[in-house]
Formats: C-alpha cells, structure tokens, sequence
C-alpha cells in the first residue's frame, strides 16, 4: 500500500496499530479502482467500521491502523490488499431455466446471487449470453484491480 504526502505515519503511528485492532473508526472515503471514477464513497456523515474485522479491504484496515486522527491520505491497494485476484474458477456458465428471470438477463448485466443457503447475497456480473445461457463471474468487480481510496480518520472510539 502507498500513502500521499498528505499525512505522514510517525514512531506513535505505528505504535498505535495493536491498540486500535477492534476499536471502532469513524471514517470517511472517496475511491475506487484506479484510473477510473470514483464510486465508492462517504464523504459527508462519517461511516463507524471496526478496526481488524475484515470489513474494508486490506489496505484500508492497515492504514486504520496507524493513521493519526484528523489524518488524510490517498491510499494506492494492490489487489493483494484489495479484493484479491479475479478466481477463474467463480465464472461460470449456467442455463438460463435455473435464474429468477433467466430469460430476461443481459451481457453487462449486473446481478444478486443468492447463497444455497438463502442467507447471503453477492453482486456477480453477467459477461457473455447465449439464447439459452448466461455465464456469471461472481468474482468482487474489484477483484484484481489496483484501487485508489482517499480517506480521513475521523476519530476512534
């Protein structure tokens, strides 16, 4: 992960990561894959994410960790610290029968898939079609991007 000139981690900087693992950090974000528009973001109302928990990619939860408060940077995330590598194995051909509105699926199409289980969704993207077919990549859209995230560390609680 690279960080701007905006702020510059210190000694204490670092010293904080352990302390801050499981706090709670008011955040806010503007970003998304680089090179691209923006479109992940929370730029007003500070959003509460928990230090440590897996719930910001990589790079994000790591800069949580020693930022300073009232700090800003423009973080670069390799994909590694982003949503990982794009999975071949997660793009997949299905008939269209077995879809909740199979028929009416485009190409470019995005679209919610549902666990076995009934208890989790996910985006996955429709990327080619037949008459029949659909073939589905539930890879994160992100996945094996470099991202470009500016964030501000509101306060930690």
């Amino acid at each position: 992960m690279n960080r701007s000139d905006e702020g510059a981690l210190t000694e204490k900087g670092f010293a904080m990561g352990n302390e801050r693992r499981g706090k709670i950090a008011l955040i806010r974000y503007d970003g998304g894959v680089l090179g691209e528009r923006k479109v992940d973001h929370r730029t007003g109302e500070p959003l509460a994410v928990r230090i440590g928990a897996s719930r910001l990619p990589k790079g994000i939860d790591n800069a949580l960790l020693n930022m300073e408060i009232g700090e800003k940077a423009t973080l670069i995330i390799p994909p590694e610290e982003g949503y990982g590598n794009a999975n071949p194995k997660l793009v997949k051909w299905y008939p269209r029968q077995v879809l909740d509105h199979g028929y009416d699926i485009k190409k470019g199409s995005m679209i919610m898939w549902e666990s076995e289980d009934g208890l989790a969704k996910r985006p996955a993207m429709v990327v080619d079609s037949t008459k029949d077919n659909v073939k589905i990549d539930m890879n994160h859209p992100y996945a094996g991007k470099t991202l470009e995230y500016w964030v501000e560390l509101v306060d930690v609680k």
